[in-house]
């Protein structure tokens, strides 16, 4: 294996690894179980780059094959988990629908495999991968204003971004294994479909990476303000209700002195109250 192909594959591998320690950051802080698909997701994805390392350690040729499907396998898995898991900030999606996915993505490749189609089983392993992301760009865009309204400018330029290296990455790659070149470009020699192969994908990775933190936050933000403008508005009417009361009362001339003091207090606490409020909402 190339020292460019090892590099790069290190490399992937060490964005990966930042990944999922993001992906466990908020899983920790927000409980969330998004968060947990997309902790397996980097996690396979992080075993897919090690099982590319190792397919370049073996001379023998049926270990080397086997490397390469199980990279093929779990790429296309963690592909699936990570693009399932940052989609599910828009539509819940059912545990099922992974689960039959999974077990298509494993299935098929491996009985290709079994059969003797060895390119065959890693070109159906790219070929689910470069689906999902089709299936990723496409929903979202057809739904453009509501995705938009769900997140900042700044997120949404950061999606497109993420579909440009993602797009690019796959029209390269197809275009290069029809030129002749071979699965995953683990070659012993340098060219620069390799170089223009592991750049893309590391770019991609890079750009999924922030992305994610991005859209966290943006989302993290307005469930704030929805929450902050709910409340501030619920405790506003509350106090009203609780001061016109304490004005009504406070008008029957045969209180005692101790309640009617007592009245006027709870006045002055819900006129801090109300002066809090009109801060916090300031403030969103």
């Amino acid at each position: 294996m190339h020292a460019i192909a090892i590099f790069g594959i290190l490399l992937l591998i060490s964005l990966r690894v930042v990944g999922l320690i993001i992906a466990i950051e908020f899983l920790r802080d927000l409980k969330e179980s998004k968060f947990k698909i997309l902790i397996i997701g980097w996690f396979i994805w992080i075993l897919a780059g090690c099982s590319a390392l190792l397919s370049g350690v073996y001379e023998n040729q049926l270990f080397s094959d086997i490397f390469l499907l199980i990279n093929g396998i779990t790429t296309s898995i963690a592909g699936l988990f990570v693009m399932m898991g940052l989609f599910s900030y828009f539509q819940e999606l059912p545990g099922k629908i992974l689960a039959i996915l999974s077990i298509l993505f494993i299935s098929v490749p491996l009985i290709s495999f079994l059969l003797g189609f060895y390119n065959i089983a890693s070109n159906l392993s790219s070929m689910f991968l470069f689906l999902i992301i089709v299936v990723f760009s496409i929903v979202p865009l057809r739904r453009k204003e509501t995705f938009k309204n769900n997140i900042s400018i700044k997120s949404y330029y950061w999606y497109l971004i993420v579909l440009l290296a993602f797009y690019s990455l796959t029209i390269s790659y197809v275009i290069f294994i029809f030129q002749g070149y071979s699965f995953g470009f683990y070659s012993d020699e340098f060219s620069i479909p390799m170089f223009v192969n592991y750049f893309l994908g590391n770019a991609s990775t890079i750009a999924l990476i922030i992305y994610s933190i991005h859209i966290e936050y943006d989302i993290s933000k307005i469930q704030k303000f929805k929450l902050t403008d709910k409340y501030s508005h619920d405790l506003g009417n509350l106090i009203q209700v609780i001061s016109s009361a304490a004005i009504l009362t406070n008008v029957n001339k045969d209180l005692k002195k101790e309640k009617v003091e007592n009245l006027d207090l709870i006045q002055k606490k819900c006129e801090e109250a109300a002066k809090l409020i009109k801060d916090i909402r300031k403030n969103q």
